[in-house]
Order: C-alpha cells, then structure tokens, then sequence
C-alpha cells in the first residue's frame, strides 16, 4: 500500500513538473513571437510622417497621405480622402496621382476606386530604389487644383 502512495505522489510531481514545464515553454514561446510581430511592426510602420492637404469645408476634401517603407521594390502609400460635398467617384487616383523621385514621374500601379465622401486604402508604386526624398502630386480633386505631398 505504501509502495503505491509513493507511486502515485511521484506521478502528482511529474504531473505538476510537466505542467509548469508547458506553461514556461508556452510564456518563452509567446514573448518570442511577439517580440518579433512588434520588430516587423516597427519595420513596416516607421515610415514617414503622415501630410494633409485641403480641409472638408463646402466644395472641398481633405486628403491625408502616409508613405510606408519600399519593399520588394514597391512604394505603398496609405491614403485618407474624405469630404462633405465632393462626389469622389469622379476621379480616378491612378490617373491624377505621380510620385517623382530621382528625376522621374510615375503613375501607381495599384489605387482603389473611390466612392462617395469618404475612403481609404492603399497607392502602390513600383521604385527601383529606397526613397529618401519625393513628392506625390494630386490633381484636380477641389478646391486644390494640385496638391503637393514631399518627403525629406
């Protein structure tokens, strides 16, 4: 009988060893992950300064720009156009955006139609470098005929 007291507190011990052995390879396994997710985080999102441009007074839109890093060759821009009177599906990004870096003027290759008063999403450029200094211009969305975003 006591041979079997013995037994079972020595698989109460074990229980309890592999119970706080998981929980401290979970903890380990945890901090690690989210140490990494925060460094990519940090990486994708220490862009640049976010620049406004306009207001959403009558017959205007407020358009607010935010570059993020160049990766895989391409320049993405998260973008915010929102106003109270414009109709925003009129106007087509792809067309009446440029960046100009190094001497060139390129078109994005990937912008979201717009609709309505208000919308968000994301430009995409194709670079052949990492920028440091360019200018985004936007065109004809009112009341500013050309709109000038410039990063240093």
């Amino acid at each position: 009988m006591e041979k079997n007291a013995n037994m079972r507190n020595d698989y109460i011990i074990y229980g309890i060893l592999a119970v706080v052995f998981g929980i401290a390879a979970y903890t380990i396994f945890t901090l690690t992950n989210n140490s990494e997710v925060t460094a990519q985080e940090q990486n994708l999102n220490s862009g640049f300064q976010m620049i406004t441009s306009g207001s959403t007074d009558p017959g205007s839109a407020q358009i607010d720009l935010t570059p993020k890093r160049v990766e895989n060759w391409q320049l993405k821009v998260d973008f915010a156009i929102n106003t109270h009177s414009v109709d925003l599906s009129q106007y087509d990004l792809a067309k009446i955006t440029i960046l100009e870096y190094g001497g060139k003027r390129i078109n994005p290759i990937s912008a979201p139609e717009l609709q309505g008063h208000h919308n968000s999403g994301t430009l995409v450029f194709n670079v052949d470098k990492t920028l440091n200094k360019f200018k985004i211009i936007i065109v004809g969305i009112p009341n500013v005929q050309e709109r000038i975003f410039e990063w240093n």
